[in-house]
């Protein structure tokens, strides 16, 4: 029966009778009575009889008293405390006894009991109690069993404790203020974000922390934590070197006990850089959009069924020759050359089969008049990966000119060759670290020594002139110390005694900082230095010939822009006579559209960027006509060597620009593109050597022209990854078979040896007689996407960390002190109350569980402090005490792997095929290995025994197994999903493995 409510001054009297001496009693209580009032009571209740020289012995325990102990009645009743109380704790006891006898009072104590490898703890009270003399005759005890609130206690403390290690070793930045806004607090982390001490922030607004925007939002955050709002948003703050700190903020208002506003909290993460890239790649979108919109090349709208061009841009209407209104309808079949359409057929049956991405192919297009253009096309889907194909979208550019061109390309080459040749400019390299000198045979020729006596540094200074040796000596100094090149014209002397002058150059080639290599050239520039002589005579020459050229020759002032000097027939091709154009900038006779681009040339001769240019412009003349002139500029300069004046050469070309006006624009057109294209472009000739690289490539890879133009074919050169290099190999010897090779994705590596991810396709030119000429190569560099494709899930799983450290630290911190406090109400109630109170402590104790559970999925710790093997073991635990289902877990000890993120990867691949198997096949048994196959492989595999994979349409696969297979490519693995023979599924990862094995 539920016991009535007590009033207050009732409480306060019973507590009262329960902290005094028992003086009612008469005599000494009898054993049956002790049994009738208390033997069905929860708490362990004795008595002790008082006896002479303070002996102690126990007639009263009720049953709650003999099963704590442990013992029978028999073995107790009647038996003085050294008889069945350990020595230890006997002294102890009869110590707290004596003094209840001697003061009079009650006395409490804690007492600390192991039985069976377990510990108790319990609080136990004696109390007095004496006879009508005031001599006291028994003492009346209890014991309550605290084992519970202890333990709590204990683990409240050690949770506090790692509480704080935790928020002192944060990886996220800690700041709490008070109701003030003052910093009252900020962990290591936080002032290092900041570039502060911890004690120089603390005590300071922080509005101090602020620009005025962020001063101006901070009075919005600040009213919205007053009202108890929680907030996650992202801040801009004040480093103390002044440049901006940008976090995610993730606040929540304090209260005390009375609900009051006391402050606030936040946990501030470091998204600076992920701000930086954001905008760096918005900026990079604005400017591809701005460029794709105002490129002039031909684009078409397909669709993918039927082939026919849903919509065309006015260029792809030029190329084919026909209106938009006619185009639209028709398909490629009705424009491709028939030899090339199968061609076009099969590609677009690999990007429908989903086996391509792109496809890029040169192909011939076939007009009315049996005119043939040569068109580039490239075709990108626009149906999403799995949906059924709907359009796709063609662009097309006209590259007649250059398969026209290509044709002169081995005569060009070649000639480059043999100009070198004639330059007779002669090389040299030094080994800095052995001193050693190599000259070219033009080199030695130049000196007249032996092709095969290569001089020492000092006798190669030795050639130059004694009033010459000290500057190229110091010139070679700074260029080994300090990495810079030079460019000087010396005296020299010859080996045989003759004399002449010598443009030398050097430039230093560095590794890690320090110089390694000097290579140069030698000029013998002796003409041009009795050309310099000469420059009176040719002075006087160039005034013949400047009032007698064919074409107009005038002197314009550097600093004015107004004609000094013109001749007879600039006069007549702009119209006015000489003393007009004296008087008159080249901006005055400059057509309008023009003036802006003149100018800007003008001021770039002006800024030493250039020494000259050439461009064909407009004129006005005084009538109105408008002249084409092709313009030479260039800068005459003083002795001195200040230019002081612009010499402008030019030609009236109108007729020819009128009769070639689409043609030039056309071939400028593809000229720009062709030179400015991002594309990778690649000419092979039939054996594989590289005969052409544009400037996008090169760029990319970082080598000149010269390094690789004409040297080793792809596949015994540098810039390729070792693993590519077979695969192309053998691609080459297919595409010269004849076979189709799709597009595909290679590794190349830069001179800086970075590595390159880019997408390939190849296509062969046959020579007229059917043989094969070279071998076209183009591509796009995929580096970055991948980069920030790799940076979007390292940020991804930053995110779950923070989750999981928040669920942990946060909600599972707070649950776990709200446990304590459930449990340590249970024990003030009673009855149903204490019951109600019960089932809530357990419920809130699976809850606690439960958000463990999520925060050690969300956030992988373990492979951090364990190891990957440490991590794997963890996972198959955890899966054999969450889920109930067994689970096996085998790693090979000798794998040691260096870099925690892939380390993050492998085990995120074997989390998710583990989740994936409980999630879709309930399996009864997991089994998780990693084993070494080879010296440079490890393989991770998943087993299960579940009901198998469910079918999915190609391209369908789920987000999981797509998460796994990108995260394989990451690590430069590969992933496989096997059917078992008899149920279930194997998930095989293998991945290249360079680690070290424990010794």
């Amino acid at each position: 029966m539920k016991k009535p409510p007590q009033t207050a001054p009732a409480r306060r009297k019973a507590a009262a009778a329960a902290a005094s001496p028992v003086r009612a009693m008469a005599a000494p209580p009898t054993a049956e009575q002790f049994a009738q009032l208390y033997n069905h009571v929860d708490a362990a209740l004795f008595s002790l009889a008082v006896e002479p020289r303070q002996q102690l012995r126990l007639v009263f325990a009720n049953s709650c008293f003999l099963a704590t102990a442990g013992l029978q009645a028999d073995q107790m009743i009647g038996r003085k405390l050294e008889e069945f109380i350990e020595e230890s704790a006997c002294a102890r006891v009869l110590k707290h006894c004596r003094q209840a006898i001697r003061t009079r009072e009650t006395v409490r104590w804690d007492e600390v009991c192991v039985r069976d490898s377990e510990t108790k703890y319990g609080k136990i009270s004696v109390t007095p109690v004496m006879d009508a003399a005031g001599r006291v005759t028994h003492l009346s005890g209890s014991i309550n069993d605290i084992t519970k609130r202890r333990r709590s206690e204990i683990a409240l403390r050690d949770s506090e404790e790692r509480y704080r290690q935790i928020v002192q070793t944060a990886e996220e930045g800690i700041w709490t203020i008070d109701a003030a806004s003052l910093t009252d607090y900020v962990n290591p982390k936080m002032a290092q974000m900041m570039g502060y001490r911890q004690e120089e922030m603390v005590g300071r607004p922080i509005s101090d922390f602020l620009d005025a925007e962020g001063k101006a939002l901070l009075v919005k955050h600040i009213k919205n934590r007053r009202k108890g709002i929680s907030a996650q948003f992202e801040f801009k703050y004040i480093r103390k070197d002044g440049s901006a700190l940008w976090a995610y903020v993730s606040t929540n208002p304090i209260h005390n006990s009375q609900g009051v506003y006391i402050g606030a909290l936040a946990l501030l993460t470091d998204i600076t850089a992920r701000r930086a890239a954001e905008e760096a790649m918005r900026e990079s979108d604005a400017q591809f959009r701005a460029v794709f919109e105002q490129a002039a090349i031909g684009v078409a709208l397909i669709d993918s069924n039927t082939g026919r061009f849903l919509n065309v841009n006015e260029r792809a209407c030029e190329i084919a020759r026909m209106s938009c209104k006619k185009m639209t309808g028709l398909t490629f079949a009705d424009l491709i050359h028939p030899d090339d359409l199968q061609a076009n057929v099969n590609h677009m049956q690999s990007l429908k089969a989903g086996l391509l991405q792109t496809f890029t192919i040169e192909q011939r297009c076939v007009h009315r008049d049996r005119s043939i253009t040569w068109i580039n096309l490239t075709v990108s889907p626009l149906w999403k990966k799995g949906d059924p194909p709907s359009r796709h979208i063609a662009i097309l550019k006209d590259i007649t000119q250059r398969k026209i061109t290509e044709q002169k390309l081995a005569r060009t080459t070649e000639l480059l060759e043999r100009t070198g040749e004639m330059a007779k400019i002669g090389g040299w390299e030094l080994d800095v670290t052995t001193q050693t000198l190599f000259w070219s045979l033009e080199t030695c020729r130049l000196f007249e020594i032996g092709v095969n006596s290569a001089p020492t540094l000092e006798q190669a200074i030795d050639f130059y002139a004694p009033e010459a040796q000290p500057l190229i000596r110091v010139a070679v100094k700074d260029a080994i110390a300090h990495g810079t090149s030079y460019e000087l014209e010396l005296p020299v002397i010859t080996a045989k005694g003759r004399h002449f002058w010598a443009r030398s150059q050097g430039s230093a080639i560095q590794q890690h900082g320090k110089t390694v290599k000097l290579i140069g050239t030698f000029q013998d520039i002796t003409a041009h230095k009795k050309a310099e002589q000469d420059l009176i005579e040719s002075e006087v020459r160039f005034r013949a010939v400047f009032e007698q050229a064919v074409v107009g020759v005038g002197l314009i002032d550097f600093a004015t822009g107004r004609f000094v000097d013109v001749n007879k027939r600039y006069c007549t091709i702009t119209g006015r006579s000489r003393k007009e154009m004296l008087k008159i900038s080249f901006d005055e006779i400059t057509h309008p559209d023009d003036r802006d681009k003149s100018l800007r040339l003008h001021e770039q001769l002006k800024a030493s960027k250039s020494s000259e240019f050439q461009w064909e412009k407009r004129y006005v003349r005084p009538d109105g006509t408008v002249v084409w002139v092709n313009l030479n500029a260039s800068l005459l300069s003083t002795m001195s060597g200040r230019p002081n004046q612009v010499l402008a050469m030019v030609e009236d070309i109108t007729r020819r620009k009128l009769a070639e006006d689409n043609f030039r624009r056309e071939q400028a057109f593809n000229e720009i593109l062709a030179s400015h294209t991002s594309a990778i472009i690649i000419l092979l000739d039939r054996n594989g050597r590289l005969i052409h690289m544009n400037e996008a490539t090169l760029q990319m890879l970082g080598f000149k022209r010269k390094d690789l133009v004409g040297k080793l074919p792809p596949w015994e050169s540098k810039f390729m990854d070792p693993a590519e290099k077979a695969r192309s190999h053998k691609r080459f010897k297919e595409m010269l078979a004849g076979q189709n090779i799709p597009s595909r994705e290679v590794t190349l590596i830069g001179k800086d040896r970075r590595r390159h991810v880019v997408a390939l396709s190849s296509i062969i030119t046959k020579t007229p007689e059917g043989a094969v000429d070279r071998i076209i190569v183009t591509g796009t560099d995929l580096t970055e996407r991948y980069r920030l494709q790799k940076e979007i899930l390292k940020i991804s799983e930053q995110e779950q960390a923070r989750i999981g450290h928040n669920l942990h630290d946060g909600v599972g911190q707070t649950m776990t002190g709200v446990s304590s406090l459930i449990e340590a109400l249970e024990y003030e109630l009673s009855g149903e109350q204490r019951e109600s109170a019960s089932r809530i402590h357990h419920l809130m104790q699976d809850a606690i569980q439960e958000v463990r559970r999520m925060s050690h999925s969300l956030s992988p710790a373990s492979v951090k402090n364990r190891g990957l093997g440490g991590a794997l073991q963890l996972l198959a635990e955890t899966i054999r005490t969450n889920h109930r289902t067994a689970c096996s877990c085998e790693v090979n000890p000798d794998i040691r792997i260096e870099d925690p993120e892939k380390e993050t990867h492998i085990y995120r691949i074997a989390q998710e095929a583990a989740n994936n198997a409980l999630r879709h096949g309930h399996p009864s048994r997991i089994k998780l290995s990693l084993q070494l196959r080879g010296e440079h492989e490890a393989v991770l595999k998943i087993e299960d025994n579940g009901t198998g994979l469910r079918k999915h349409s190609p391209g369908k696969e789920g987000i999981g197994l797509r998460v796994m297979d990108y995260r394989a490519n990451l690590i430069d693995g590969s992933l496989v999903l096997k059917s078992r023979p008899r149920g279930g599924v194997s998930v095989i990862c293998r991945f290249p493995y360079e680690g070290k094995r424990k010794a």
